[in-house]
């Protein structure tokens, strides 16, 4: 079995597409257990609810998470956190490109490839 350091310190990509606008899209890298496992846990929601505000890991904000795509909400208020418009400080954030080209494509593969099995987000803006 792995050390629990080597765990904590397992890379991730969370890629946030925009269809409209290929440059607009964001790619973060991290390495974070903690937003890892907020981003991928599952949530549940009060009968009724259509969302829920929940504490954002390693900062003061709060997001506001649908129950219809709780995972890309999560995952849109880590790469723009709420009230200060730049990423989780636990996340770097990628400058690849737009994703209309080839050079972002072979880039973005080549990081995919790089990470363990598992641990890739992607959504869409």
């Amino acid at each position: 079995m792995a050390p629990e350091s080597a765990l904590a310190n397992t890379p991730f990509v969370i890629a946030l597409f925009d269809d409209i606008d290929p440059s607009g899209s964001t790619v973060l890298y991290g390495d974070d257990a903690e937003i890892w496992d907020w981003l991928s846990r599952s949530e549940s929601f009060a009968p009724g609810a259509e969302a829920a505000e929940l504490p954002i890991p390693g900062t003061d904000k709060i997001a506001h998470v649908s129950v219809w795509a709780p995972r890309t909400d999560k995952a849109q208020h880590l790469a723009r956190v709420p009230g200060t418009g730049r990423a989780h400080p636990s996340l770097i954030e990628l400058h690849l490109g737009r994703t209309d080209t080839v050079e972002f494509r072979a880039t973005y593969a080549r990081l995919v490839r790089a990470l363990p099995p598992g641990r890739v987000f992607e959504g869409c803006w």
